[in-house]
Parts: structure tokens; C-alpha cells; sequence
């Protein structure tokens, strides 16, 4: 994608880049060394010039009156501020982001969420930078709006390097989803917190992935390397996550008088669950899917794969732990090697459902397969098209049964 970023007046940039459609679009920021904190800023202004001029003209009216663009507000009087070396306990004194951070992962139910790695990669990375000196009591919608703009005007970082890819809306979403959820824990254990308004800034895409046909399976198994190959069919057959298969233990694999089925522990089932019988994921474990489980266990039984010493099924032929990165690598490798473009290996459970579909299953019994505990989240897996429909009601034969009956009775005129 090209583009170019200029210097237009003191402060005031332009930036210009060509969309996948071919037109170009233009962008304007601001970007100065403050003088409270003498930081660098860049804040996005926009696509039209005049509003973008406003917009800095009033930044460099805050910037004159030492404005604190990380607080959102003029700097304290020294008078607000806590005596030195008397912490606040968050309750009399409310605490910073940055301190309430640090008290939110000491409880037991953040502690046991399975995405706690990747919220403690956005805390650091994101929410602490900007939020961090600010008190709970400070953090107004105004203030998310701003870093919704703070954030939409960065470029992402990948493998250390800045990518030619802006930060996605969604992507701020879910920094904005943690950041409620933190606010809502501090009200819930009564520390001093105001909790604003986060609706229409939290904005979710309609689609959830999207589904691989079987001509598209069979070329990327081609590329994929032998235990990416299993962990792809796997996946389609038993439609469990990522993180799921790469926990998988025998121990999960439970036998009922109708035949096996995979019980992963601390299964998918999260939101709107009640119960927990609601909690627990049950996902089938089909006649190739066991097929595959036979043949791990033949080839460690006669030596040419090492058993995993924490009794992970999945794993490299040296029994170590396949690791996200190995995953991620191999479907950038079949988006390469293959003309198949824009898929995940998160995908496979897209693919899963909506062959499931296919066959006439039932909602119940796809969403305890898969885990999904609301009817909303489901459907945003199911890629049903046209000729699904068709078939499913067969009306491809009837019109065609019509249409000869029809000519019988011309003829027999």
C-alpha cells in the first residue's frame, strides 16, 4: 500500500495513502513535544482540512495552559495530591489506573481467566500508557473517546517493526472491553471508581471468520506439515478452539453408551451461563477424529514420536508443546504457497459449524458442541449461502419435477 506522511505548518501533518479500492485518502495529525511533560504527541485531526485546523488550534491553546493530554485535564493542585509515602488504599483515596492494574490481577477470578496473558500484554502495552497516572474517579467517556482517536491514528507493531497496517476498530474494542471490565471489578469490590458510559464506542464486526470449502481444506493440507495436518482435521471434526486442542489431554476424552466425546477442562462456555452443567463444553469426537488420536498413539507406542511428559496429545515428534507461533507460521505458509487468501486457523471453527449445519444439526446440540452459551455468538459462525438453502429444501429438483410434469401435459394436449 502506498502512502506518504508531510509536514504541511508548524505542528500539522498530512498523511496520504491508497485504500484496496485505488482512491486516496487523506488524513491530517498533529504532532508536537508538549511542554508539561515534554512528550512527543501525534493526535489525529481528520480528513477535512478546516476542522483539522480547528482541532490543533485548540490543542495548542491546551498545550499553552500545560495541559495534561495523558490525565485529560489542567495539571492538580499540589493540595489533591496523596502525602508522600502514604499509598492509597482505593476506597478513601481512589486509586491511579496504573495502582488499581496491579490490585485488579490479584483476584482469584482474573487470575483463572484463560485470556489473562493477552489482557496483561494490553494492559501494559496500551491502557496503562495512557490511562496510567489517571485516578478511577477521572476516566470519563470523553476521555475514551480519546483514546479511541490516539489509538485509530497509530500504525501496529509487528515482530518490532512498524507495519504498513493501521490499528483496527476492533482491535480497540476489545482494549475498551478490558478496560470496562477492570472499571466494573473496582465497583464490584466497592473501591472508588466512576464507571462511564461505554456504549457505541465498543463496536464489534459482523463477521466472525469465515468458513473453508473442501477444495480450499485439501489444498492447505497439502502445504501443512504433518502435525499442522492433524490439528487442522481435528479441528473441522470436533470443532474445539485453538487453545483447547493445544491442552487436549486423554483424560478429556470420556465414553458415553452412544460413543466418545472431548470434555475439555475449563471449557468454552462462558457468557449467560447459569449452571455448571451450562459450563461444560461436550464436543463430539467423530469416526476420523478418532482415527487420528489412533495413529499419535501408534507412532509413540513404536518409538518414532516422544510422549508429552504432561500428557498433551498434540504436540512437536519430540513430545514438546506446539506452540501458537507454530500454528500462526504454517497458515502464513499455505497463504503463500496456496491461492487461498484471508483465513485463520481460528476459521476451522467457522468451517465446523457451518457444515454442521449442512447436515441439519441442531442448534442446541452445535452450540454445546462448540461451546457458544448465546444464539448470537453462533450465528456469527454459521456461513450458510445460497445453494445451501436450495439444497436443503431440494428446490432445485422440484423445479425441475415441475417443469417435466408440466411438458407431459402439453404433449398429452
Amino acid at each position: 500500500m502506498e502512502q506518504t506522511f508531510d509536514r504541511i505548518g508548524k505542528h500539522f501533518y498530512k498523511r496520504q495513502y491508497e485504500s484496496a479500492s485505488g482512491d486516496w485518502i487523506t488524513l491530517y495529525y498533529a504532532r508536537f513535544v508538549c511542554r508539561l511533560k515534554k512528550k512527543r504527541r501525534i493526535f489525529p485531526l481528520g480528513s477535512e482540512l478546516a476542522a483539522a485546523k480547528d482541532k490543533l488550534k485548540k490543542l495548542e491553546a491546551q498545550d499553552v495552559d500545560r495541559y495534561d493530554f495523558d490525565l485529560g485535564r489542567q495539571r492538580a493542585p499540589k493540595e489533591q495530591k496523596p502525602p508522600e509515602g502514604k499509598p492509597r488504599d482505593g476506597k478513601i483515596e481512589p486509586f491511579t489506573f496504573a495502582e488499581w492494574s496491579e490490585v485488579y490481577l490479584t483476584f482469584d477470578d482474573v487470575k483463572r481467566k484463560r485470556s489473562l496473558a493477552t489482557d496483561l500484554t494490553l494492559i501494559r502495552l496500551h491502557l496503562r500508557p495512557f490511562f496510567g497516572a489517571m485516578l478511577l474517579t477521572e476516566i470519563a467517556r470523553e476521555t475514551l473517546r480519546r483514546y479511541v482517536d490516539s489509538r485509530t491514528g497509530a500504525t501496529s507493531i509487528r515482530r518490532g517493526s512498524p507495519s504498513k497496517v493501521g490499528i483496527k476498530r476492533g482491535t480497540v474494542s476489545n482494549e475498551l472491553s478490558l478496560l470496562r471490565r477492570m472499571l466494573r471489578v473496582a465497583q464490584r469490590e466497592e473501591y472508588k471508581v466512576i464507571v462511564p458510559s461505554f456504549e457505541d464506542l465498543i463496536v464489534r464486526t459482523k463477521r466472525g471468520g469465515r468458513e473453508l470449502s473442501e477444495e480450499e481444506q485439501k489444498k492447505v493440507l497439502a502445504v501443512y506439515a504433518p502435525w499442522m495436518r492433524r490439528l487442522a482435521e481435528f479441528d473441522v471434526e470436533t470443532c474445539l478452539s485453538r487453545g483447547d486442542l493445544l491442552r487436549l489431554t486423554e483424560d478429556m476424552i470420556h465414553m458415553t453408551p452412544k460413543g466418545p466425546v472431548v470434555i475439555p477442562d475449563d471449557g468454552r462456555l462462558k457468557t449467560q451461563a447459569t449452571t455448571d452443567e451450562e459450563k461444560t463444553q461436550i464436543a463430539p469426537l467423530t469416526k476420523r477424529a478418532n482415527q487420528i488420536l489412533e495413529e499419535i498413539r501408534a507412532e509413540r507406542k513404536n518409538g518414532a514420536a516422544i510422549p508429552n511428559v504432561k500428557g498433551l496429545i498434540f504436540t512437536n515428534p519430540d513430545g514438546s508443546p506446539i506452540t501458537k507461533g507454530q500454528i500462526e507460521y504454517q497458515v502464513e505458509k499455505a497463504l503463500k504457497e496456496t491461492s487461498i487468501k484471508k483465513f485463520t486457523f481460528h476459521c476451522y471453527r467457522n468451517t465446523a459449524l457451518t457444515e454442521w449445519a449442512r447436515r441439519g444439526m441442531s442448534v442446541d446440540h452445535a452450540m454445546l458442541a462448540s461451546g457458544h452459551s448465546s444464539v448470537q455468538m453462533h450465528k456469527r459462525y454459521v456461513r450458510l449461502k445460497a445453494q445451501d438453502i436450495a439444497e436443503h429444501f431440494r428446490t432445485g429438483s422440484q423445479m425441475v419435477t415441475r417443469i417435466v410434469t408440466r411438458k407431459r401435459r402439453v404433449v398429452s394436449k
